[in-house]
């Protein structure tokens, strides 16, 4: 009886002990729940853009200042004949100037001209298509190229950053086929129209890495070793995407050849796969980080496109320089013969230089679309073709991590443009081309008169 007893009573107090622990649980909940609803969430912060118009926080520099400031480094002979300006960007306001007009050679500075001309007629969000197509012949593959010059042999391999890529193309094609044989690969250089080498290009600079013939559709803007920005480029970089594409889809030994002329395809269904380029944004910092010409060749084309002038060198040329006159911002005097600096024979002035840079950094009409220019600049010390310079011998290391700028090196040629953060916080923009001069001893004197322009 006492062991039946003593289990009832405790299957009693198990039952209390469970209801109170309901109880008391739903009457937590029910607070928590009523404690949830007590205040509204507080509202998201407004995300403040990671660039915008210059500051006045800073005290700006009076003309003198900054005359007393360059007089030592511009007197430098390794300097040669200079060209410079130097303005306020908050106010606009010009502080200094040497031959602001003189109308020098620009070298890959003239890659400023053609990235606004592309920020002003182009979205940012911009792609270049890539296609693979059925052919008119039996078993044959076109590769219709549109200009991107960007493409990679497959994902990571590439120099360019989220670059298409063959592969992602072959294996589109492979699968629309089916198991149908692939005889012949031929490309579709159509879409370029006019010399594909500029005339007043140098044909040596192929080998040097600087420069290739400008087809339609280009693995790694032609480099031979995607791994270098300066690596030897093909003399046949159109007719090698094809080759790359033929050993993609796993027939790497069937004939290949490029053709100038539109290539016939199967007709309207005739779409193997497609791919698109990273956006222009991405494009645009690629092409000023690393100075790569023919990127800024191409790009020019699409804003040559996109503006009704003829996709050429010349159409190209007057294109991108008209975007710029509309925009209000002052080229008298430019002569382009290309869109990426390798062009001797181009002529700018530091007027036109800085100008382009004070109409990014300002807040005038266009500031906000040019905006992204700044944030392609490379920045001293740290990045882009600006990486090893501004180091602790230089005499210029004030303005590493201060100055950002786009460079151009040609024989003979140095230039240097963007804009530099004062010591007192005053953000200044400047132009600097510097024609007779020494590669390294002129590179290293420009470096220092943004240095001094920073410890004002």
């Amino acid at each position: 009886m006492r062991g039946t007893t003593s289990r009832r009573w405790y299957y009693i107090i198990a039952t209390v002990v469970v209801v109170l622990a309901v109880v008391i649980g739903t009457a937590l909940w029910w607070n928590q729940r009523n404690a949830w609803k007590v205040a509204d969430p507080a509202p998201l912060p407004e995300p403040v853009p990671v660039l915008q118009a210059a500051q006045t926080d800073g005290p700006a520099p009076d003309p003198a200042t900054v005359t007393d400031a360059l007089a030592g480094p511009v007197a430098d002979p390794a300097l040669g004949k200079l060209s410079g300006q130097v303005t306020d960007a908050a106010t606009g306001d010009v502080l200094w100037t040497a031959d602001q007009d003189r109308m020098l050679v620009p070298a890959s500075s003239t890659k400023l001209v053609t990235a606004t001309a592309a920020l002003l007629t182009l979205a940012p969000d911009d792609r270049v298509g890539t296609q693979v197509l059925r052919g008119a012949e039996p078993g044959q593959v076109v590769l219709k190229g549109n200009g991107d010059v960007t493409l990679q042999r497959s994902p990571g391999t590439g120099f360019f950053t989220d670059a298409a890529s063959i592969s992602d193309l072959a294996a589109q094609a492979s699968a629309a086929l089916g198991g149908e044989k692939v005889t012949s690969v031929v490309v579709d250089n159509s879409f370029r129209q006019g010399d594909l080498f500029n005339s007043t290009w140098d044909g040596a600079d192929i080998a040097a890495g600087n420069v290739a013939a400008l087809g339609a559709v280009m693995v790694d803007a032609g480099r031979l070793d995607p791994s270098q920005n300066y690596s030897p480029r093909s003399a046949t970089p159109a007719a090698d995407a094809g080759r790359d594409l033929a050993a993609a889809l796993g027939v790497p030994g069937v004939p290949v050849s490029a053709s100038d002329r539109a290539v016939a395809t199967a007709g309207e269904d005739a779409t193997l796969g497609s791919v698109e380029s990273a956006p222009l944004s991405t494009r645009l910092r690629d092409m000023m980080q690393h100075s790569d010409n023919l990127l800024a060749e191409s790009v020019a084309r699409e804003v040559a496109a996109a503006r009704g002038a003829e996709p050429t060198f010349a159409g190209a040329s007057e294109a991108t320089l008209a975007a710029l006159t509309e925009a209000g911002i002052d080229v008298s005097g430019a002569i382009l013969k290309d869109n990426s600096g390798m062009s001797a024979d181009n002529r700018l002035s530091a007027h036109i230089l800085d100008g382009i840079v004070t109409a990014a950094a300002g807040d005038g009409d266009h500031a906000a679309a040019l905006r992204p220019l700044l944030d392609a600049l490379p920045v001293a010390a740290a990045d882009g073709s600006l990486v090893d310079r501004y180091g602790p011998d230089s005499g210029a290391r004030a303005g590493a991590g201060w100055v950002r700028a786009k460079t151009g090196t040609l024989d003979g040629v140095n230039a240097l443009a963007g804009t530099v953060t004062t010591d007192s916080g005053r953000v200044l923009t400047f132009g600097f081309l510097s024609n007779g001069s020494d590669m390294d001893a002129g590179r290293a004197a420009l470096d220092r008169l943004t240095a001094a322009l920073r410890r004002l």
